[in-house]
């Protein structure tokens, strides 16, 4: 990941987050927190992209997810720095690894529970995946008819987490302050158009995977077709977030990276085209370094 020219900058405090004091205190070190940044990101790019060659989610093994991962997490400078929304991601992958396993098992109410408790903890960084239970509704639907089983796993699966935790500042006597999601709206645009010129292109590549996605829908084998759906609802999902925090949209815009990364790579997957192909991925490059560097080379060359 390109970091050098902000390895001296200090980023803006986070804040209404469960351990904000331990990212805003790395964040006073820059290359601790660059540091600790790129291996979060690296880790979680290895780990997606495993996760979508072991259940088919893309035709092929490919090291594209992986790649696009990390190409959506540079697409602002802000989000180099460790922050608690790229903390947030594992969680969701998590999550993604046990939803994606209920195409072959018969213990769905098991996954859940454990997809569920996995987002609930994550909620401690992301208030609003507490909306999870919806989402994982809606995933058990895709695969299977609703029992009472994965209703009850679902509800629980969210509820044990957090009353855990309560408990634990409860019996040493601490008070507990669940972060509480404020919504406003003050529409202005960074200096850098060049950011959100970056941003567009981005989801204009990963609207083109999703169109794509859909005109090979029946191509696809039952599993892979269940899967796609599952991703596409929890991008949406992710989306719909990044717009209600419309004011923090550049750090918040880390958690759909999943979906950028796979519909992008997608996109730009295969043969056919490839020439084209090929030239959308160097604009978009060209677009993340103007993205990272473009203030600093302008103000190095003029």
């Amino acid at each position: 990941m390109p970091a050098l020219l902000y390895a001296t900058a200090h980023p803006e405090p986070v804040s209404d987050v469960v351990f904000e004091h331990f990212f805003n205190t790395v964040r006073q070190w820059p290359w601790l927190s660059l540091l600790l940044g790129f291996v979060v990101v690296f880790s979680q790019a290895m780990i997606f992209n495993r996760l979508c060659n072991e259940h088919d989610v893309l035709y092929t093994p490919t090291f594209m997810p992986a790649w696009f991962f990390i190409l959506a997490n540079s697409i602002f400078p802000e989000n180099l720095h460790i922050n608690p929304l790229m903390v947030s991601n594992y969680f969701v992958i998590g999550a993604f690894a046990f939803l994606f396993r209920m195409h072959q098992s018969d213990q769905s109410a098991k996954l859940l529970f454990y997809a569920a408790a996995l987002l609930s903890l994550g909620s401690l960084f992301v208030t609003e995946y507490l909306g999870a239970p919806l989402l994982l509704l809606l995933a058990t639907v895709i695969f299977k008819n609703v029992g009472l089983r994965d209703l009850l796993a679902i509800i629980t699966g969210t509820l044990i987490p957090m009353g855990i935790i309560w408990s634990y500042h409860f019996l040493n006597d601490q008070h507990f302050d669940f972060p509480i999601p404020r919504y406003t709206l003050n529409i202005r645009l960074d200096k850098s158009v060049l950011r959100y010129v970056a941003l567009t292109f981005f989801f204009l590549l990963a609207f083109s995977g999703l169109l794509k996605s859909g005109l090979h829908y029946f191509k696809n084998n039952i599993k892979t077709r269940r899967i796609n759906l599952i991703s596409i609802a929890f991008f949406v999902f992710a989306v719909f977030i990044s717009l209600l925090k419309y004011d923090h949209l550049r750090l918040y815009i880390t958690i759909a990276n999943s979906g950028l990364a796979l519909f992008a790579g997608y996109f730009l997957m295969g043969e056919k085209g490839e020439r084209l192909k090929g030239f959308l991925h160097t604009v978009l490059l060209i677009m993340l370094v103007l993205s990272l560097y473009g203030e600093a080379l302008k103000d190095w060359l003029f």
